[in-house]
């Protein structure tokens, strides 16, 4: 038998070095040439795309979305450019308030606004309470419903000192008396009988 017709029997080891090696080589060449072909599609890709869109009446509708797509970037851009211009406008008015009210608050004691304060309906919101407290305290001075409150926190202060002093000794009627004229004083009428009641169902406890 010649060496040609001779048959052989692959060990383990060849089939591995064999398998290896054909790996080896066709990767090699699988890689050369997919790299050929890719160059071939770029260098037709542009105009095979126009065909290729025109065959399947896609063209009109693809430029249709181009331009509805570059408007509404570039609207997006001015929108952020616009939004940012307004936002500063508007942090600088409102910290131009914030230091102009803070000046005027340091000097009539009124409470501070703060980096919070950043918004015309935050700004409104602090400036009404202030003014409404600033109010409270006019009307108290001004009116006689202030002036009877301020009348009605001495007196009720008086009539307390009064009735909790450690040493002070009343009579029924002397008792009864002062608290009705520290009610009057206040402006709240408070009768002999209700002070009677009072004190006996104190004592009964």
């Amino acid at each position: 038998m010649s060496e040609i017709e001779k048959t052989i029997k692959l060990s383990d080891k060849d089939k591995k070095y064999w398998t290896a090696r054909i790996d080896n080589e066709t990767n090699d060449k699988r890689i050369e040439l997919n790299r050929i072909i890719e160059s071939k599609i770029d260098k037709q890709i542009n105009s095979k795309f126009k065909s290729f869109i025109s065959t399947i009446n896609l063209k009109s509708k693809l430029e249709a979305i181009k331009k509805a797509d570059a408007e509404y970037t570039k609207f997006l851009e001015e929108k952020e450019s616009k939004e940012r211009q307004l936002e500063k406008k508007l942090e600088a008015l409102c910290e131009l308030v914030v230091d102009s009210f803070n000046r005027h608050a340091k000097i009539n004691n009124w409470s501070l606004m703060t980096s919070s304060d950043d918004s015309f309906s935050a700004i409104d919101r602090h400036l009404k309470n202030t003014c409404r407290d600033a109010l409270c305290l006019e009307i108290k001075k001004t009116s006689k419903e202030g002036q009877l409150l301020e009348v009605m926190d001495a007196q009720k202060q008086k009539m307390l000192d009064a009735i909790h002093h450690p040493k002070l000794l009343f009579k029924q009627v002397e008792f009864e008396k002062a608290i009705q004229h520290g009610f009057l004083n206040m402006g709240i009428v408070y009768n002999h009988l209700q002070i009677a009641n009072t004190a006996g169902s104190n004592d009964s406890n």
